[in-house]
């Protein structure tokens, strides 16, 4: 399985995640605002299945929205359906060569010590992230074979720092650590697999959808290449 993110991607993640987190996000004038706060957004761009049975499903992502009407916080972000299905519906009809192909959100934490021993970089368990992709891929975009799932971390670091992009894989994720400015940034991705089961005796179909239990390759060779030129 390859995730592929398409250069002009990146600057709409990277731009949302640190302008949640640095930003002081308010309701209204008056009302008391927070920083530090999760964000949303959908990626779009086409799947391509495998050709062989060695071969491999790519998910290719040419572009990305950002929720703005979704509730933001500091633990969690809920996205609205309503608005999701706004966007599928327009996009499908004015932009045809565009399908939903994945979510994006962000994990904001104050410290590169927070992140490692936590684990920042990962899925926020069973009841949480992982459940949250199985059900919206069922729900919102079941003819989809595949959908990638990005998580943006985003840590605080006490001075200017740089490093060697590198990356990191795990049983059922891959990602890309990076250094821009003050932040470092855990770029990672999961997927989602939804299957049709059909009942013949009973005569029903419904989708099920499952977290990709398998290695995962995430390419963004723009993004690393940018780094390194510009740090």
């Amino acid at each position: 399985m390859r995730v592929v993110i398409e250069d002009h991607v990146m600057p709409v993640l990277m731009s949302a995640a640190i302008e949640a987190y640095d930003i002081v996000h308010k309701a209204t004038e008056r009302s008391k605002g927070k920083k530090k706060i999760e964000t949303y957004g959908l990626l779009w761009g086409y799947v391509v299945p495998a050709k062989s049975e060695d071969g491999e499903n790519k998910v290719v992502v040419t572009s990305a929205t950002i929720e703005t009407s979704a509730i933001r916080h500091e633990n969690y972000v809920q996205p609205d359906i309503e608005s999701i299905e706004t966007k599928k519906a327009l996009i499908q009809q004015y932009w045809p060569h565009l399908e939903l192909v994945g979510t994006f959100h962000s994990h904001p934490y104050d410290s590169l010590d927070e992140v490692n021993d936590i684990r920042g970089w990962e899925a926020s368990g069973e009841d949480g992230d992982l459940s949250y992709w199985t059900n919206f891929h069922e729900h919102i975009a079941p003819e989809q074979p595949v959908l990638a799932h990005l998580i943006l971390t985003v840590a605080q670091l006490q001075k200017m720092g740089w490093a060697l992009p590198d990356s990191f894989q795990g049983r059922n994720y891959s990602g890309f650590r990076i250094s821009a400015g003050t932040k470092k940034l855990w770029l990672n991705t999961y997927v989602s697999v939804c299957d049709l089961i059909e009942d013949e005796v009973e005569e029903t179909e419904e989708y099920q959808s499952y977290i990709y239990d398998d290695k995962i390759k995430l390419d963004s060779p723009a993004l690393l290449r940018r780094i390194l030129e510009n740090s």
